[in-house]
């Protein structure tokens, strides 16, 4: 009995879900200023309080293939409980640390403190931040419709501990540009895109893919890898800088699975009109024969603007098919439906569609992700 104890407790380790029951930290437990701790026992300790997320895994991961001989297992952060946190990360902030001798040293630890102060009031208050989201490459078991999609032909997916590492630049929120900030249902779809890949039409070698509202580019990039296709992201001006750099940083990572990406201004109430480095790139109607959207309704307008653009850039091929997944936010049950009436009314049907649940960010207490749900559905011509 204790050797199979301690062979749970071994798994639980490597897992990173031993410490899952622990009981949070008070901040009292933590290193005091009076106390005068070294600046490396001052950065190790508000690098363990950082609450950006990394990704919006439900379980930690290694993705490390079996023949390296190493492995990266995923380090779980100490809980630690809120109350009198602020308070804490203030006095080190405004402390002098007159025992730390290193300007350096000093300099960090004033800014780890400042950072983790606005990470705690929200993600609106935080700066910019980079994010690296996992993806895994292998088939996985489809956990809203209980199907398994095998794939024999793409050989970066048959290992099974292929993973995709995507790191987006997400710059500091201002205003209303919703796009410089990565969305759950955009990681769910990023994700799914390897259960797709088997079952959407099979796509000509020189397709293009289409992306609306590509935002960060997180879908857009997991599907230039996974599909081993050129994927054009779109938005709008303001928002395709930023997708830019983020199509840069990974294009290494795209081309070693046969995918590349390029960015464009589209402006759904003009959809004949894709701008491409700076100049009107002449892509004829009807040209795509996929195209994807996540979380792209967030107006009363959006659902007539987006099926529009759909309808104006969707190849007419009978193979041709659209990939849409939507937050079930209450608060836009009109705009889905809408956007469902508006679909069937130009021809399209839905194929193929499901629930599943992601985690976001958006809130004023970091210390935890949000749980969302989430439609995603394929839609083809009738």
């Amino acid at each position: 009995m204790d050797h199979n104890a301690d062979t749970l407790n071994a798994a639980k380790e490597l897992l990173g879900l031993g410490e899952c029951d622990e009981e949070a930290l008070d901040v009292l437990d933590l290193p005091q200023l009076y106390t005068k701790p070294s600046a490396r026992i001052l950065l190790t300790t508000l690098a363990d309080l950082s609450s950006e997320p990394v990704s919006w895994e439900a379980t930690p991961r290694t993705c490390t293939p079996h023949g390296s001989g190493t492995s990266t297992p995923y380090r779980k952060k100490k809980k630690v409980k809120s109350e009198g946190l602020p308070g804490y990360l203030t006095k080190i902030v405004s402390s002098p640390l007159a025992w730390i001798e290193d300007d350096v040293a000093k300099e960090r630890i004033w800014e780890a403190a400042s950072q983790r102060l606005s990470e705690r009031s929200g993600r609106t208050a935080m700066g910019a931040i980079e994010r690296t989201f996992v993806i895994p490459l292998q088939p996985l078991q489809d956990q809203s419709t209980g199907r398994h999609s095998p794939n024999e032909t793409n050989p970066h997916l048959l290992c099974p501990d292929a993973c995709l590492d995507l790191t987006l630049h997400e710059p500091a929120l201002t205003g209303d540009c919703l796009g410089l900030k990565t969305w759950a249902s955009s990681y769910l779809l990023a994700k799914r895109m390897t259960l797709l890949r088997t079952s959407l039409p099979p796509l000509p070698i020189e397709a293009t893919v289409l992306e609306l509202g590509s935002g960060t580019g997180l879908v857009g990039l997991a599907a230039a890898a996974i599909l081993s296709r050129h994927v054009l992201l779109t938005d709008l001006p303001d928002i395709v800088p930023n997708l830019e750099r983020n199509a840069e940083a990974n294009a290494g990572s795209l081309s070693t699975h046969g995918g590349q990406v390029t960015c464009a201004v589209l402006d759904w109430n003009l959809p004949q009109s894709l701008h491409l480095n700076d100049t009107d790139n002449d892509y004829a109607a009807r040209t795509f024969p996929l195209i994807l959207a996540a979380d792209p309704l967030y107006s009363s307008d959006h659902p007539r603007l987006l099926v529009n653009a759909v309808r104006y850039h969707l190849s007419s091929e009978r193979n041709a098919r659209v990939v849409v997944e939507l937050p079930l936010r209450d608060a836009y049950a009109n705009e889905r439906n809408d956007f469902r009436a508006r679909m069937n009314a130009i021809g399209l049907h839905i194929v193929d569609e499901g629930e599943e649940v992601g985690y976001d960010d958006w809130s004023s207490n970091d210390d935890e992700p949000l749980e969302v749900r989430c439609w995603w559905t394929v839609w083809a011509w009738r």
